[in-house]
């Protein structure tokens, strides 16, 4: 078993949809350890970010952070995901238009 950290999200930018921003790897589970969302834009925005299994779809069961409210200039430290299992093919979805998503972690093979 190897266990690698990893910067898995590396200042991504949100937009109005879900969208997929990082997938774990084939025979992989992956661990995640820091997320933050940063709102750099001159208006509040809501953000909703999503673990979903592999071969599942972004929704009700799987939402982790539902319309969290992000102040003009704030950054949020997304506790709800801190030591997340993420199983190989599970993916990490986001929508908040104009904030950034970083992530950081471990891949273990």
């Amino acid at each position: 078993m190897t266990t690698t950290a990893k910067r898995m999200i590396s200042g991504s930018q949100l937009t109005g949809s879900a969208t997929t921003y990082y997938t774990a790897p084939t025979l992989t589970k992956a661990v995640i350890k820091s997320a933050q969302l940063t709102n750099t834009t001159a208006a509040p925005i809501s953000a909703t970010l999503y673990l979903v299994p592999l071969s599942g779809t972004a929704g009700v069961t799987n939402t982790f952070i539902s319309a969290q409210p992000i102040a003009v200039g704030e950054t949020y430290n997304c506790p709800e995901i801190i030591n997340s299992v993420i199983e190989a093919g599970g993916f990490v979805q986001a929508l908040g238009n104009g904030l950034t998503l970083t992530m950081s972690g471990i891949e273990i093979v």
